[in-house]
């Protein structure tokens, strides 16, 4: 045997009136009673089933499915308390062991706001009160756990969540096992409906099967989405298709008129040509007929006068001849004979009449019999009719339970129809007043709907609201974690950073305006701030760069000069002192000149036997003198110089006397030209050596130069004084001569040489290291840029504070929407107490319960009780009209044996007088029978009709003579106004034609085609119309006019006008009332539209419309051809036939324990689920559709997919109409979930059957004849079989098999209500019960928990007394 979990102990913590109060079962079972409001219902609602979901919809919270209470109430009341914690919990134990598993729910409520919720599991085997606790204790304070509290004590073995969704699916996973959460939602919804009071007095086999019907899972609004969404696009197809069909019908309103409009001028325009073409070709005949008329008349009239005087001659004959012959007698006796004669016929035919009458009045006689017998069988059927319909009356009196059923039974025996009608106004006044009732009976159920949306929709907004508020505190905290986050980052990146150095006062600002961060104009202040020392670091890296760039940029010219320059020297022979640029000018004019001027360092050589320091010293002092690079040059070419060197600017020395001797220290270059050599060495001979000088800057011997022979001579020392005429000074210089000397030039030049190579390697050296460290600058720029810019964004702030921002708005928007709908809540509770109390003033005086159901029975039998008693009248009607026929008929055969008595005597008189006339007849014929006189008489009745005939024929012919002479005179006065009016109206023809031809130009109506033009005019005259013959152009311009200004509103986008054409024709009369009226005929108007930019006409318009509206409706036809091929090829026809073979499946089972089951009373019921049948041509029965849904995709044909497609569309087109004539808004997902609801395409339908007697259909009437036991049981059991059909839907085996009873069993004696026990035990339910007077101790329940709750009025406290039943005895626990 399977062991499973059952439900060992219910407890509260600070719940309600409970502070600390539990509740033990036995095996499973337990029975709450006591009086009204001492507690027993609160307790039971709040496990079954708010444990089992934690939903705390207030219409679940109440048995009745009030919503007046809200779980706020039993945490805070009504008043007092502003914030309350407390817990409820269930304990499962399994059977025969040791194992425990609990779920429960913590909630804290605070008033004002939300209620917070959190739920767990105890997987771990501990237990609530023995090892884990649900508060904690401050002394004699136990204070409940908070959600965190309760968490941290349940460890990471047990399960919680503040989600009720979670929660309710954790209790699914570990308690009972459904593998859809959809099938555990549906075992709770029939929990609630079982749970309900009171079940077995107030419930009908009707109500059952709604409770069934609501316990069927249907699809979610999430399932029908893409179906939903569909919908609405095509909606949106649908609107456009509608524009263009409110556009098409105004064009085909206006085409009508348009149409009649150019029917009329081309039918107008035709019968104009063609009648003055047949008056043309009328005249044309006529003036030919009238010339030949005249011919015939007057040959006629010959003739006649001939004719006419041979019929005189004739005459005159015959009247002698009839003189001769006329005898007086016998002209009597004929006029006799034949007055007879008349008179015998008219006997003889009144004789026939009146034979025929007496024929027919027998005739009468027998039918009418006949119809005697007829009325009298139909009276006697109508009373039998009667009598059934009295039957049937007091059928529907058994529900009706009527006051006046006796007066109307009185009546219909008494068969009188007087009081019928005041029976009939009875029972209408009786349906009116039921009609009320039925009324405010639905306004209550709507008032409480309402008020059930209401509360369910605030407590929706609540939740919603706490959702906000606590998304808000996260929103804040991510937000203030983003702001520590942000400031971290640019600290570590600042501590990280191999550039990025800010100034500390900005890091510090930064974080300060971080940490007040609120807009995104923080932002930029912040990232302004940042910019401007990312700025200030960039700057000075650039003034580096530009510095060092600069610096490059000198030693690059200075590299470049100085190479430069040593290229040079080294192209240069010799080394030369530095010049200036006249100095060089002047040189160059002297060597193009031909004058050879040398400096005079090159004509000198040093003296061997100076030391290096003195030859250096004696070159700087030639050069402090001037001399050393003065030009030196023949004396014979100094007027040459004076001459052709006029811009002459440099040194040339001159001596103009010869010296001393020679200058010691300084040789001649023998290298020299002659002049050159002697010029130079007079000026060798011109410098004096000393050897001193004296304190005064004198040399000691000849220091004024005059032994050289001019004054201020030149004078060198040794020690490096000298003195150049009036300039004296003193020179030194280190290192070696540089000029005096080939080899010291050349020394020099190798000298300069090197020189210049080390500057340029020192400033190529430079120069590297300027391009490295511009390099590393480079560097440092774009690692500086890199770091900047790796300075952490603001996008986490700016979302978190968005998000923020987005939730204070909801918040907002949620706080305003929850006090909007907590004011709708109240003011629908308030409508629904009203309704209640109206409902019951309304219903006091009707003997049914207060349930819409009874009321559409008792209205359902008013109907049909008011349907027979109708039937009753027109019985009792009938059968006074058969009595009144039946007196009618009497009289009428009364009344036709007199008439044929009066015809039999009529016939007879009628026979005796034509006998008369025989006699007379035959002595008249005797007289003239004569032979003397007969052949007389017959003569002269020849003449008679002779003469007779000559004179009519006479004057026929003179008449005729006289009309055919006025004639000729006539036709001889018309024949030229004829001739006259032919031309004309030949002219006028061809003006109209003209008309025709432009009008039928414009193939409106018709086209020419290979017709002639009058064959066209002829069926262009059939176009019009019998209505307007007779009416003019203007009329119809003004009636299109009018149709087109009415309907011209939807047009108005296309640019449709009304435009006039046609002008003056060519040749029109010159007749000024004839070509007013050709101008009239001829004008016309044409309506013109636009259609992409493009001039059309009407009938052209029509058809882009046409063909517009075709393609629009095929578009939709398409969309919706693949929203149904979606239905039956995706998940939704899945869905469908899965829930309904679960369905089906829950049905059988609940049937096959239905039948099973021994009730102890004879009763065995059953239940069928029944598919309906299609409700009109465009649906399908039920079973059709299922297969077509059950079919596999690629075995759909065409025509099946069309089949489902007409089903479901009609189906969202009744309930779209219904909306729509009631004034409700659309809402596509309404509809959607209305037509795909299954529920609606099955009926439930039970069966009762008494021992072995055949089944029967369980109807309102055949429940109401049962007895209270068997009502109980015809309730419960169709229900426990249905929960019972549920639980075999879960995967695990050891589920729990709970039920709940709210007043159980309340109306059912003992002896059943032992049965009812008997019924829960041999389901194996579990099941917690509260009753007002049950105990619960039969003999059919083997062991029970039984507890007592006490409540004194309006107290505050609850006492529990505690008993148990062990199957045999009631035992009270210890307390």
């Amino acid at each position: 045997m399977n062991r499973r979990w059952k439900m060992n102990r219910i407890g509260f913590v600070n719940f309600w009136l409970y502070d600390e109060e539990e509740f033990q079962f036995e095996n499973g079972r337990l029975l709450l009673r006591g009086q009204n409001g001492s507690g027993k219902s609160i307790t039971t609602q709040s496990f079954i089933p708010f444990i089992l979901d934690g939903d705390r919809t207030p219409s679940r919270l109440d048995p009745f499915g009030s919503s007046d209470r809200r779980m706020e109430y039993y945490f805070l009341g009504e008043e007092g308390k502003e914030e309350s914690t407390g817990y409820l919990y269930l304990e499962f134990k399994k059977e025969g062991e040791e194992s425990y598993r609990t779920i429960g729910i913590g909630q804290r409520a605070k008033r004002g706001r939300p209620m917070d919720f959190w739920g767990f599991l105890i997987l771990d085997g501990r237990r609530i009160g023995c090892d884990l606790w649900l508060y904690r204790e401050t002394g004699s304070v136990k204070i409940p756990y908070d959600k965190r509290d309760m968490r941290q004590a349940l460890g990471e073995e047990n399960l919680f969540t503040d989600s009720p969704g979670e929660y309710k699916k954790l209790v699914n996973q570990y308690i009972f096992g459904f593998r859809k959460l959809e099938q555990y939602e549906q075992f709770i919804r029939l929990l609630v409906k079982v749970r309900a009071p009171k079940l077995s007095k107030e419930f009908r086999p009707s109500k059952v099967y709604d409770i069934l019907n609501d316990s069927l899972q249907t699809l979610t609004d999430e399932d029908l989405r893409v179906m939903v969404d569909a919908m609405e696009k095509m909606d949106e197809i649908q609107e456009s298709l509608e524009t263009l069909e409110r556009a098409f019908e105004d064009v085909k309103i206006i085409r009508t008129e348009y149409t009649r409009y150019n029917q009329y001028m081309l039918a107008k325009k035709a019968q104009a040509y063609l009648d003055k073409r047949r008056d043309v070709r009328a005249a044309r005949t006529q003036l030919e007929q009238l010339t030949a008329r005249k011919q015939e008349l007057d040959t006629t009239i010959r003739e006649n006068r001939q004719r006419l005087a041979g019929q005189d001659g004739r005459e005159k004959l015959l009247l002698a001849e009839r003189e001769g012959l006329l005898d007086t007698d016998m002209e009597d006796v004929d006029r006799k004979l034949t007055e007879a004669r008349r008179k015998f016929q008219e006997l003889q035919e009144r004789e026939k009449e009146w034979e025929q009458r007496a024929n027919d009045y027998n005739s009468q006689i027998f039918l009418h019999e006949q119809k005697l017998k007829a009325l009298q069988d139909e009276l006697a059927g109508r009373r039998e009719d009667l009598q059934e319909q009295k039957e049937e009356l007091a059928d529907q009196q058994e529900i009706l339970l009527w006051e006046e059923h006796g007066n109307a039974v009185r009546l219909l025996e008494q068969e009188q129809t007087g009081e019928t009608g005041r029976i009939a106004e009875s029972l209408a006044e009786y349906g009116k007043q039921l009609n009320e009732c039925r009324k405010v009976i639905r306004l209550y159920g709507e008032a409480m709907r309402q008020y059930d949306e209401a509360a369910s929709r605030l407590e929706e907004l609540v939740r919603r609201r706490t959702e906000l508020e606590k998304i808000r505190e996260e929103s804040l905290e991510q937000l203030e974690y983003c702001r520590e986050d942000w400031i971290d980052a640019v600290y570590e990146m600042e501590k990280k950073a191999a550039v990025w150095r800010p100034e500390r006062f900005v890091l510090q600002e930064a974080e300060k305006k971080v940490e007040e961060y609120q807009s995104l104009s923080d932002a930029g202040e912040i990232q302004e701030l940042l910019r401007q020392d990312y700025e200030r670091q960039r700057q000075e890296l650039l003034d580096r760069r530009r510095e060092t760039q600069y610096q490059y940029g000198e030693k690059a010219e200075q590299l470049n000069q100085l190479t430069e320059e040593l290229s040079q020297v080294k192209r240069q022979e010799e080394l030369e002192p530095e010049r200036d640029e006249q100095t060089k000018r002047t040189r160059e004019a002297l060597r193009a000149a031909g004058i050879q001027a040398i400096p005079f360092y090159k004509t000198v050589e040093f003296s061997p036997q100076l030391g290096e320091s003195d030859c250096a010293r004696l070159e700087a002092q030639l050069q402090r003198m001037g001399l050393l690079d003065a030009l030196v040059a023949a004396r014979e070419d100094f007027p040459r110089i004076r001459k052709e060197c006029p811009e002459f600017l440099d040194s040339l020395i001159l001596t103009e006397q010869e010296g001393g001797a020679p200058f010691p220290w300084l040789t001649v270059n023998e290298e020299l030209p002659d002049g050159i050599r002697r010029e130079v060495s007079r000026i060798l001979n011109s410098i004096d050596l000393k050897m001193t000088v004296d304190g005064d800057g004198k040399t000691a011997d000849h220091a004024d130069g005059s032994e050289k022979g001019f004054p201020f001579g030149v004078t060198v020392s040794q020690d490096g004084s000298f003195r150049q005429g009036v300039l004296v000074g003193k020179a030194s210089k280190d290192g070696e001569a540089e000029f005096v000397g080939q080899l010291a030039r050349r020394r020099k030049k190798e000298r300069q040489i090197r020189r210049l190579e080390e500057l340029i390697r020192e400033t190529e050296d430079i120069l590297r290291r300027l391009e490295e460290e511009l390099g590393r600058l480079d560097t440092e720029l774009k690692t500086l840029e890199q770091e900047y810019r790796g300075i952490p964004d603001f996008s986490a702030l700016n979302e978190a504070l968005q998000d923020l921002q987005k939730c204070s708005l909801e918040l907002e928007l949620a706080e305003r929407n929850a006090a909007e709908q907590e004011k709708k809540e109240r003011e629908a509770a308030q409508r629904k107490d009203t309704c209640y109390q109206q409902m019951l003033r309304q219903c006091r005086p009707f003997p049914y319960g207060r349930t819409e159901e009874e009321y559409e029975e008792a209205a359902d039998a008013l109907e049909e009780y008011g349907r027979i008693w109708q039937n009753c009248r027109e019985l009792l009607a009938q059968i006074d009209r058969n009595r009144e026929s039946i007196a009618d008929q009497e009289d009428r055969i009364g009344r036709e044996e007199e008439n044929l008595d009066h015809a039999s005597t009529e016939k007879q008189r009628c026979t005796v007088e034509k006998g008369g006339c025989e006699v007379q007849i035959r002595q008249y014929e005797e007289y003239l029978n004569r032979p003397e006189i007969r052949e007389r008489a017959i003569r002269l009745e020849q003449l008679n009709r002779e003469l007779a005939g000559i004179r009519e024929d006479c004057e026929q012919l003179r008449i005729e003579t006289a009309k055919l002479s006025d004639r000729v005179e006539l036709l001889e006065k018309e024949e030229p106004d004829r001739k006259e009016a032919l031309v004309q109206m030949i002219g006028e023809e061809t003006v109209l034609r003209r008309c025709f031809e432009e009008e039928l130009s414009l193939k409106l109506l018709m086209s020419r085609e290979s017709d002639t033009l009058e064959v066209c005019a002829e069926k262009a005259v059939k176009l019009l119309r019998d209505s307007d013959k007779n009416r003019e152009a203007s009329e119809l311009l003004q009636s299109l006019f009018q149709v087109f200004q009415r309907h011209n509103g939807s047009l108005a986008s296309y640019g449709t006008a009304l435009e006039e054409c046609f002008g003056t024709a060519q040749g029109e009369p010159e007749d000024s009332a004839e070509k007013l009226s050709v101008s009239v005929l001829r004008k016309r108007v044409l309506v013109v539209s636009v259609w992409n930019g493009k001039k059309v006409y009407l009938e052209e318009f029509y058809q882009i419309l046409k063909n517009a509206i075709d393609e629009t409706r095929l578009l939709i036809q398409e969309k919706d051809r693949e929203l149904f091929e979606d239905i039956l090829s995706q998940t939704i026809s899945q869905q469908l036939t899965d829930r309904i073979a679960e369905s089906r499946k829950w049905v059988a089972d609940m049937s096959k324990l239905m039948r099973e089951m021994d009730t102890s009373m004879g009763l065995s019921f059953s239940l069928e689920w029944k598919p309906k049948k299609a409700q009109n041509d465009a649906e399908l029965d039920v079973v059709e559709l299922e297969q077509i849904l059950l079919r596999d995709r690629e075995l759909l044909t065409g025509e099946d997919i069309e089949k489902a497609a007409s089903h479901f569309r009609s189906k969202i087109r009744t309930e779209k109409m219904m909306l729509q004539e009631n004034g409700g808004v659309i809402n596509y997902m309404d509809l959607v979930r209305d037509a795909m609801d299954y529920r609606g395409w099955f009926d439930f339908q039970m069966y009762y059957r008494r021992g072995e007697e055949p089944r029967k259909p369980l109807t309102n009437a055949a429940f109401n004849r049962f007895s209270g036991g068997e009502k109980a049981m015809a309730m419960y059991v169709p229900l426990f079989a249905a929960v019972n059909a549920q639980y075999k839907k879960a995967e695990r085996s050891d589920h729990p098999r709970i039920i709940a009873l709210d007043e159980a069993f309340a109306g059912v004696d003992d002896k059943n209500i032992s049965s009812m026990f008997e019924l829960v035990h041999k389901l194996d339910f579990d099941y917690i019960m509260n009753s007002q007077a049950l105990w619960g101790c039969y003999d059919t329940v083997d062991g029970l928990r039984i507890a007592e709750l006490q409540r004194p009025m309006n107290s505050q406290i609850v006492t529990v007394i505690r008993y148990t039943w062990n199957g045999h005895e009631r035992i009270l626990d210890e307390q």
